[in-house]
């Protein structure tokens, strides 16, 4: 009886590797089938490249949106600090002067709000940070003064603060 089933273990393991020599090839030859079958293999091929190169596409949008946002904000800040550090007027050849009413215990950047609300300067942060770096703040004086876009900085700060020649008294 070992005899036996011997041969028919043996035939067995003969069976099971021929239907796994088998089941390869058919797989193989169903793979190739179904491409056979779809017909359109390369528009099929097209379309998983496209697919799979969506997670590229998308972290070179990322990457390129990242770029654009910090070359943007070197720019604002470098246009902020040129305006900072520069004596330039915001409309240099405008010939119109206004009157500007500065409320008393305004900040320097209630001034600079109204400064920029009548066209006199472009930005009332700009405004406040000379004023701080200049150290105007404890010189700044309340009033109506007559001023033009056409002025620089540093002319806006002589006629608004206390240690320039007129008094209030002369306007």
């Amino acid at each position: 009886m070992s005899e036996e089933k011997r041969k028919s273990q043996n035939s067995k393991t003969e069976k099971n590797i021929k239907s796994n020599v088998d089941s390869r090839t058919n797989k193989k030859s169903n793979s190739k089938s179904k491409q056979k079958k779809k017909g359109k293999g390369g528009l099929e091929l097209f379309r998983k490249g496209l697919k799979d190169s969506s997670g590229f596409m998308w972290g070179l949008f990322v990457n390129l949106l990242i770029a654009y946002l910090i070359i943007k904000l070197f720019s604002l800040s470098f246009n902020f600090a040129y305006d900072v550090f520069s004596d330039t007027a915001y409309k240099p050849a405008s010939d119109k002067v206004v009157v500007v009413n500065i409320p008393a215990d305004s900040s320097a950047l209630q001034i600079g709000e109204v400064l920029e609300e009548n066209g006199i300067i472009k930005n009332k942060h700009v405004f406040w940070a000379k004023v701080k770096i200049k150290g105007y703040g404890p010189m700044l004086k309340h009033g109506k003064f007559g001023l033009s876009g056409a002025m620089t900085y540093d002319q806006i700060f002589e006629e608004i603060c206390e240690n320039n020649k007129s008094t209030e008294e002369d306007q």
